[in-house]
């Protein structure tokens, strides 16, 4: 009777072992040709920040819109109003009824962040990996993909940028800034009969 179940318990390891040769090994290419994004676009978003500074991490939340090849926008609505909308190379913030307008020649780290949200969002593989260092695991239905800056002047403002998502879209971004400052986003699509 022991021989058996040893037996079986033998087959049993022998099958567990080869399960993984059939599974399909992630792919850069493929993971960001799936959850592309076409523009105009739109998803809402629950964020929380941490900084060093705020007794209580703050939770904001709002939406966001890829509304062109280079233009997105962020809106939050809660527990305050404000808005940025980044296009033609500058970044418009809007508090209060208040616009101010910023050039992105000013700040390369900014510049190079946006541009591999936006590259993500676009499926842009090469643009993506031009800048960043990546690393990608996981499985079809739950990936997390780990960029650091390619550039040290970067890295000193942004020391990482984790997505995680599943085989139709994009879940989480998080941002990891200097000292122990970071920017967690959950994203969940918008019901487009809503």
């Amino acid at each position: 009777m022991s021989l058996r179940i040893l037996k079986h318990f033998l087959v049993a390891c022998c099958l567990l072992c080869t399960v993984p040769a059939f599974a399909d090994e992630l792919d850069l290419q493929t993971v960001l040709e799936r959850t592309t994004i076409t523009p105009p676009s739109r998803v809402d978003f629950r964020e929380v920040r941490h900084n060093r500074l705020l007794k209580d991490d703050l939770v904001i939340t709002g939406f966001l819109e890829y509304l062109q090849e280079g233009s997105l926008r962020k809106v939050i609505e809660s527990p305050f109003a404000e808005a940025y909308l980044i296009q033609d190379n500058r970044i418009e913030i809007d508090r209060a009824g208040v616009t101010k307008t910023l050039s992105l020649n000013k700040s390369r780290s900014l510049r190079t962040m946006l541009g591999g949200i936006e590259a993500i969002l676009a499926g842009q593989t090469e643009q993506l990996t031009s800048v960043f260092h990546s690393e990608l695991s996981g499985v079809d239905d739950d990936w997390s993909l780990q960029l650091r800056p390619r550039s040290r002047r970067i890295a000193k403002q942004l020391t990482s940028l984790t997505v995680t998502g599943n085989r139709e879209s994009i879940t989480t971004i998080r941002f990891d800034l200097k000292d122990g400052e970071w920017h967690y986003m959950e994203i969940q699509a918008t019901d487009p009969d809503s």
